[in-house]
């Protein structure tokens, strides 16, 4: 009797092991479908990466970060002073040069004094449109960057094993948790189908 519940209670225990170590294994494996006959066999994250990948995106999109969360928090990052400093630094750089070579007979009128000026009118009337310049951008942020493309476009693109490998790298303790709890149902099946027996 003793044997008889042992084994029992071994072979559940088994079998649930088993069992959750093979369903946690399917979660990605095999990576592309196998046909046995008419059964065709594939991992749950491969089968349905498209879904996943859509989903995830529908989630992050909505719930998480949109465009215009980033167009918000760029409208709160100073661009007006980076900007002014960009433009400044392309004058200096550029524009003496870019003066004399397309109007080389203006070369010799050019003083210090004169690039000043100059730079000082195309800097300011760039600034006093900055507005404009600005909004212009958020528009077309906003009218072309798709972050739910972007992220099913990843998604795909995503190695099945380096998502495996990160999946059960970052669960590994919760994942090791399920193999134990269906050793420890299993064993508890095989002492109901022991005690089952004892009545029959």
């Amino acid at each position: 009797m003793l044997i008889k519940a042992t084994l029992l209670v071994v072979i559940g225990s088994m079998i649930g092991w088993i069992t959750n170590y093979i369903a946690i294994k399917m979660l990605f494996r095999p990576y592309k479908e196998i046909k046995i006959g008419f059964l065709k066999i594939q991992g749950l994250i491969p089968k349905r990466r498209r879904e996943i990948g859509i989903s995830l995106a529908e989630t992050i999109q909505s719930e998480l970060i949109s465009i215009k969360d980033i167009t918000k928090k760029l409208s709160n990052a100073n661009i007006e002073i980076q900007m002014e400093n960009v433009i400044e630094e392309i004058l200096e750089q550029k524009l003496a040069s870019e003066i004399t070579s397309k109007f080389p007979m203006l070369a010799m009128f050019l003083n210090e004094s004169t690039l000043n000026k100059i730079k000082d009118i195309i800097k300011s009337s760039i600034m006093e449109n900055k507005d404009k310049i600005i909004k212009m951008l958020f528009q077309a942020l906003e009218k072309n960057v798709d972050f739910k493309e972007i992220i099913v476009e990843k998604v795909d693109a995503f190695s099945l094993e380096e998502l495996e490998r990160i999946v059960f790298s970052l669960a590994k303790k919760e994942l090791k948790h399920i193999e134990v709890v269906g050793a420890i149902l299993g064993g508890l099946i095989g002492i109901v189908q022991f005690a089952v027996t004892m009545f029959i």
